[in-house]
């Protein structure tokens, strides 16, 4: 599969040296999901192909990279105790670490939507630099969602 980047960078980018997880936890079947599903509707069909291509290096490290990344740990999170063969058993999860798990998650959301906000700022204020891209097919031009409010 081809992907924007590979799961090392991923792993790199969206997550600390401190954790206990390893690379293994992310697949690239986790990656194409979080592009597919956050990246390239902000991007467009066209631009994100010219970054597949390797094009327009400066954007994709310093803008897309860590959305991808970011967004691709959104995905797995869920699944990581699952995943991860050193983690606790169900048996031994409390109420307090699932309410905490889910403040967790709800934090990581709001910092990929911050991280594809940046971007969108990016590329809108950028567009004569990139052809390919096309400010009415991007979502985030059309719609926010500030909490709970669409």
């Amino acid at each position: 599969m081809k992907t924007l980047i590979d799961v090392d960078r991923a792993y790199a980018l969206a997550f600390s040296s401190e954790e206990a997880y390893g690379v293994s936890v992310l697949t690239e079947v986790d990656i194409v999901e979080a592009e597919t599903r956050f990246v390239r509707p902000l991007l467009g069909d066209a631009l994100y192909e010219a970054l597949a291509r390797g094009v327009y290096v400066e954007l994709m490290d310093e803008y897309v990279a860590p959305a991808v990344a970011l967004w691709t740990r959104y995905v797995v999170e869920p699944h990581l105790a699952t995943r991860c063969c050193g983690c606790l058993s169900s048996q031994t999860i409390s109420q307090a670490r699932n309410e905490n798990d889910r403040r967790a998650y709800r934090a990581l959301h709001a910092k990929a939507a911050a991280l594809s906000r940046r971007l969108t700022v990016y590329l809108n204020g950028n567009k004569g630099n990139y052809p390919e891209y096309d400010p009415k097919n991007n979502f985030l031009n059309r719609s926010m969602c500030y909490g709970n409010l669409v």
